[in-house]
């Protein structure tokens, strides 16, 4: 058999290898990229598919490939078996190319912001923190690292995901609240006593800003897959943790299930549903579910620079218990550059339905007035809840009616502020193996 292997007879070679022999081969790249000990899975009209020795798959276009060459097959001698000993044949040691290349493909990025199923991770905590208000670029930089297990059998997947913020970590009052101890309720109306009436109403030393707990969290995300190939396309299943370190939240658990179509390969549709199973915040959101469909297309396969689009929607049919509100959680489209092992993304999650996250769990009411309505997308500025000033402007608006309802009118009008509907990110990164 000839070293060099035409594209066309790949397909034919295999069938004619017994079942237990694995072929490998390296492809060389029209770019002068080279895939070593790689084994061919399948082919179609226009691509090829292929597994290296950590396990990873990869689709190659055939007109970006120069030439395929098979790599000689190793060859281990084997120990004669010594009848004269009654434990039978002294079976030789597994080589140790067995065993894969690598043990752990390791992603790590640096990002300014982060999502998940259309809520914001990091930005809009540290508005309320720092008493800004809620915009759609933050600055809320953080750095994520991957891991996925490598050389498992091919349907498995295992691997972890660590989001760690950089800023805004320490527990501190920076919202302008005054208090007797952390936590309670502001007491920022006894300085404004104090400047009406020329008199200290309270103890400094024991009324002021205190220390709480609002630093920005750290996230686990834990993911564990099975997926099961058929002529109906792949059909995969598995769970998805997430912990963070805030003992309110403890762990959010799913089951997830996936199908990825066998058709449209251009485009590589997939479709996935996350069914909350764990219980948090009392049963909050246990049982909700969110439908999300993906469609993504690389340019330029198996080159050194690769160009990735991709689209994801979601949608939610409940989104907790207590509201129980339905809608498109979030349009997130991604762009992706790839050169070598870096990379360079660009992010935005477009908010359809923003009534999913108007509600006193996701954006905590800490307006003069509870939110009243849930549903029109309105939500207290942060920037306009807390301190001395904020209490002597809404007073002046509370004096200027008797009526309770236009009060409230004018008071709500001043502190609220649309959610904001897209949300801006960017990831810089890299993935190598070790």
């Amino acid at each position: 058999m000839g070293r060099i292997l035409g594209i066309s007879s790949i397909l034919l070679l295999i069938l004619t290898f017994p079942l237990e022999t694995i072929l490998a081969v390296t492809i060389q790249m029209n770019a002068g990229r080279i895939f070593k000990k790689v084994s061919v899975q399948k082919e179609t009209e226009t691509e090829i598919e292929v597994v290296d020795p950590d396990g990873v798959i990869y689709r190659i276009r055939k007109d970006k490939i120069k030439q395929i060459t098979e790599d000689a097959p190793d060859t281990v001698p084997e120990f004669a078996s010594d009848e004269s000993v009654p434990t039978g044949a002294v079976k030789a040691p597994s080589p140790k190319d067995t065993l894969p290349e690598h043990s752990i493909l390791l992603s790590q990025s640096f990002s300014n912001d982060g999502a998940f199923q259309g809520s914001d991770l990091f930005g809009e905590r540290q508005a309320r923190r720092n008493g800004t208000s809620y915009k759609d670029y933050y600055e809320a930089y953080f750095l994520t690292t991957s891991m996925e297990v490598l050389g498992l059998p091919k349907p498995f997947k295992l691997g972890l995901t660590m989001m760690n913020p950089l800023v805004d970590r320490s527990n501190t009052d920076t919202d302008l609240r005054l208090q007797s101890t952390p936590g309670g309720p502001d007491q920022t109306y006894l300085l404004d006593k104090s400047i009406a009436t020329g008199t200290l109403q309270f103890d400094p030393n024991e009324v002021k800003t205190r220390k709480e707990k609002n630093g920005l969290y750290d996230y686990l995300f834990t993911r564990a897959m099975y997926d099961h190939e058929t002529r109906l396309g792949t059909f995969s299943a598995g769970f998805l943790f997430i912990n963070q370190n805030d003992p309110a939240y403890v762990m959010r658990g799913y089951w997830v299930i996936g199908w990825k179509a066998p058709f449209w390969e251009w485009l590589n549709p997939q479709f996935s549903i996350n069914n909350k199973m764990l219980n948090d915040y009392g049963g909050t959101f246990q049982g909700t579910h969110n439908y999300r469909l993906t469609v993504s297309h690389e340019f330029f396969k198996g080159e050194t620079f690769r160009i990735t689009p991709s689209l994801v929607v979601g949608y939610a049919e409940v989104n907790d218990n207590t509201d129980r509100k339905k809608g498109i959680s979030d349009i997130s489209p991604r762009l992706q550059f790839d050169y070598g092992k870096f990379f360079f993304a660009a992010n935005m999650m477009y908010r359809a339905t923003p009534a999913l996250v108007d509600n006193a769990t996701y954006t905590p009411n800490i307006g003069v007035y509870p939110d009243s309505n849930a549903n029109d997308g309105l939500t207290i500025d942060p920037s306009k809840a807390y301190g001395y000033k904020n209490e002597l402007i809404i007073d002046y608006i509370s004096s200027l009616s008797d009526d309770p309802a236009v009060k409230r009118a004018l008071v709500d009008h001043y502190q609220q502020q649309h959610i904001v509907h897209v949300i801006f990110f960017y990831n810089i990164g890299y993935t190598i193996r070790i």
